[in-house]
């Protein structure tokens, strides 16, 4: 079965707009390597893998519906931030966008009656819904920590303690191997 071309298009910006969040996330990991945090910094390069992954996962997914791949450049992303709780307002703010991008995609599946469509995105909004969820849980905790030390570190080392995604290879940054 063909894809619709209108979906096809689309499908292929979400491949870009993974591409983005990935670049995102490494800038965050790249920002909190800079700091004492290296438990955060783990936590934003396994976010850059997956969705590294779901790049991925939509680039296989318009290959296999025999559409064509057209990549697109990736903008730079934003490599400053204030303190770890900036830096996860900025991740949720993230989240809820590519939350709206699938809704936007699912949208435009039912539109076109493209089931097997559908049935993808509903894997990615479900990730999603766990996606805002997992940042929102740190965010207050983060928010409740406010500036004490102590509780931070605690925070950062219950963050570099999260599993990296299954399969998705490669290295990790050189200051927390268990990332």
């Amino acid at each position: 079965m063909t894809l619709n071309p209108k979906l096809a298009k689309l499908l292929n910006e979400q491949i870009n707009n993974e591409m983005s969040s990935s670049y995102i996330y490494l800038a965050m990991a790249a920002w909190f390597e800079q700091t004492p945090y290296m438990g955060f910094a783990g936590w934003m390069f396994n976010q850059s893998r997956e969705e590294t992954m779901h790049a991925l996962k939509f680039y296989q997914y318009v290959v296999d519906r025999d559409a064509a791949v057209v990549l697109q450049p990736i903008a730079k992303p934003r490599a400053d931030f204030k303190n770890p709780i900036d830096v996860f307002e900025t991740s949720l703010k993230q989240e809820q966008k590519v939350t709206q991008q699938i809704n936007e995609l699912f949208e435009v599946a039912e539109q076109v009656k493209d089931h097997a469509s559908k049935n993808l995105l509903l894997w990615f909004l479900n990730e999603q819904m766990e996606e805002e969820k997992t940042v929102r849980d740190m965010l207050d905790r983060l928010k409740l920590a406010g500036n004490d030390p102590a509780s931070l570190l605690v925070l950062d080392r219950e963050a570099g303690a999260r599993q990296a995604p299954t399969g998705s290879g490669g290295g990790t940054p050189r200051s927390h191997p268990g990332a």
